[in-house]
């Protein structure tokens, strides 16, 4: 294991592929964006489409509370600008001459609350219109193609959408999640999709009491030492834990820790609003290890003992989801990876809730459970989503360690706090997923996590109605092509940069009305990324009002090596997020399971299905030591869980062919 951050560029040899090039924000130059492969669109433009009707009617599904700032979605000044563009068909992007190839785009808006029923009523009916949001839909792209619905776009795709196609080229892995190949072996597209480029900000993750380690943890005599020769080559000890460490008597790549006690300061007149000389036995100010994780609910068990919780089940050192783990891997992936159920490795798949890996799981659950340190009734909490567990305990103050969200980050419990020094202290922070180096072997210990609850890359999906096909389709798919480049990206999800607000007039001027000249600025930062940073604050209601993002498709731009997102979010919130994506989502074989035709799907729901109902049963039983490992791994002689990997094994040997044939 090797102490690094895993680096967020998820997009590799993107800039060389699309010839890319981020625009200036405020005073930033808006020149009809990128024209993807050598600025040209593949094939001349015909006459097919010239001079066709441009009138697009668009359902949209999302409701952001918009609609309060405006009477009509066409008011939004994203929408009016996009309105008055000229579309270049032949060299792709916006036209630097006004060759009339406009698009109108009108929206239809479902009641909110109502997206479900007007959407299955829309096309239950025919009345529905040109271009679809599918988020609600029950049936996939392809099964709506052979229904009538949805148009098959391959040739529009191909030939209009360069930018598109290239951004596929630079990343493979995306191809089949897009595509649909079909059993002659031809590829086709049925739907176009929101494509996620870097880390989107996670809305949840592991959340600690920081003041409790502050105040009851003991300083340990030893730490890791990162700058021996031992750490820097192997990235740990030769020995951990500590103890073991000690009781072998190999201190090798360990030194003496300066801090003999700790001090916090959780009112501090700083950015991150905290102060502290914690030092974790990892050597680290963050958590790493499961050796630091056990080492805080030591401190943890100490803080409940003291306010007489000993005996609440509400209160406790940490807990898991009710069936003993997270399906999609999160701390299970800690002990040399996986997630308890499908799981993508090296580009096999594998069932892996009978393997040593998640076995060694259950052994550590299995211990903290036996100290106490585990929730006693973590089994019992099925009505709690995996990010909510036991919410009143949490806000009371009562529990050390668990998954939430965002808004339990920094001082936001103190005033639900039952603890009256709580009230006045609490501080809470957010940890990455643990470095295994106490259970198992060599292949679970010193393993970063590869599996665990992530924003995929592939977002919602938008398909182009049979009501489109007589219609200006070469100007619709250069606009949904540019919607693939940076600048075609940062207009629908950011809003107008100042030249392209300052190009001409709107009615109704929401921009104007806020006060603002354009939708975000920029800046550079310490390492030389393009910074974007949104003019209004992230928290204000109207914040999506300046933008597009409601036309949900193209990039979805986040952060990489090449620039990254100013949301405005806090420093300690900024904190949070480098800890919750200090690693990548690779191993969860979910993504997969959305490929699967329909008699795939039916067999493999069948058996995942049984895997699941019997895990739930019987995860909680291991775990309490009522059933053993044995008992556990026989009664799934009766399912046949590998039955179900060859229908995830298809597509993921899809995506590696696209690697290998890119």
């Amino acid at each position: 294991m090797k102490n690094k951050v895993v680096k967020r560029v998820l997009s590799v040899g993107l800039m060389a592929a699309m010839a890319l090039t981020l625009l200036a924000g405020c005073g930033g130059k808006g020149d009809g964006g990128d024209k993807g492969n050598g600025g040209e669109v593949s094939g001349e433009e015909t006459d097919e489409f010239a001079g066709k009707d441009n009138n697009f009617k668009w359902w949209i599904y999302k409701t952001d509370g918009e609609g309060q700032y405006y009477e009509n979605y066409e008011d939004c000044v994203t929408a009016q600008w996009l309105r008055a563009q000229s579309w270049d068909v032949k060299n792709g992007g916006i036209s630097k001459e006004d060759t009339e190839r406009t698009l109108n785009f009108s929206y239809l808006v479902p009641i909110s609350g109502s997206e479900n029923e007007n959407f299955n009523t829309m096309i239950g009916t025919g009345e529905y219109p040109e271009i679809i949001d599918l988020v609600v839909s029950t049936e996939s792209p392809q099964a709506m193609h052979a229904n009538g619905v949805l148009m098959d776009i391959t040739e529009y795709v191909e030939k209009y959408m360069p930018n598109y196609m290239a951004y596929l080229d630079a990343n493979p892995e995306l191809k089949p999640l897009v595509q649909v190949k079909e059993d002659d072996g031809s590829i086709h597209y049925y739907a176009l999709y929101a494509l996620l480029e870097g880390m989107e900000d996670p809305f949840q993750g592991t959340c600690y009491r920081r003041d409790w380690v502050a105040k009851y943890a003991e300083p340990t005599d030893y730490v890791w030492d990162w700058e021996s020769d031992y750490v820097k080559e192997n990235g740990h000890p030769e020995v951990t834990p500590l103890a073991k460490a000690k009781e072998e008597k190999n201190m090798e790549g360990w030194k003496k820790n300066d801090v003999t006690s700790f001090e916090g300061n959780y009112n501090a007149d700083n950015e991150l609003g905290y102060e502290d000389n914690i030092v974790f036995p990892s050597g680290k100010s963050d958590p790493l290890t499961i050796s630091d994780w056990e080492w805080m609910f030591e401190a943890f068990e100490k803080a409940i003992d003291e306010r007489g919780w000993g005996n609440d089940s509400s209160s406790y050192c940490t807990t898991v989801y009710y069936p003993g783990f997270l399906q999609t891997g999160s701390l299970v992936s800690s002990f040399g990876g996986g997630t308890g159920q499908y799981y993508v490795k090296d580009g096999e798949v594998s069932f892996d809730g009978d393997s040593e890996n998640f076995k060694t799981y259950l052994e550590c659950i299995g211990t903290w459970y036996e100290k106490g340190w585990l929730d006693s009734e973590f089994n019992t909490r099925a009505s709690d989503m995996f990010f909510r567990i036991n919410t009143a305990g949490v806000n009371q103050g009562k529990v050390g360690l668990w998954n939430g969200s965002i808004s339990n980050i920094g001082t936001a419990i103190r005033t639900s706090c039952q603890n009256a020094d709580d009230a006045k202290d609490a501080f809470v922070l957010g940890a990455a997923l643990p470095i295994n180096d106490v259970y198992g072997g060599d292949d679970q210990m010193y393993k970063e996590p590869d599996a665990l609850y992530q924003s995929s890359r592939k977002g919602a999906a938008l398909g182009i109605t049979t009501k489109a096909k007589d219609k200006d389709l070469a100007a619709l798919f250069t606009f949904l092509d540019w919607t693939y480049t940076h600048e075609g990206g940062m207009v629908l999800r950011n809003g107008l940069n100042e030249e392209q607000y300052a190009s001409m007039e709107f009615e109704p001027d929401f921009y104007a009305e806020r006060d603002v000249k354009c939708g975000y600025t920029t800046s550079t930062d310490e390492d030389g990324r393009t910074v974007y940073t949104r003019t209004i604050d992230p928290s204000d209601p109207a914040v999506n009002a300046l933008n597009a993002q409601r036309m949900d498709v193209g990039l979805k731009m986040q952060y990489t090596d090449e620039y990254r997102l100013d949301t405005g979010a806090p420093a300690i919130s900024r904190a949070t997020y480098e800890q919750w994506n200090l690693y990548l989502n690779t191993g969860s074989a979910l993504d997969y399971t959305g490929l699967l035709n329909v008699e795939e799907a039916e067999s493999y729901n069948k058996v995942s299905t049984a895997v699941q109902d019997y895990q739930n049963q019987n995860v909680p039983q291991v775990i309490k030591g009522t059933m053993s490992w044995d008992d556990y791994v026989k009664g799934f002689e009766n399912i046949d869980p590998d039955s179900a990997v060859e229908y995830l094994q298809k597509y993921v040997d899809l995506a590696n062919t696209a690697k290998t044939t890119k």
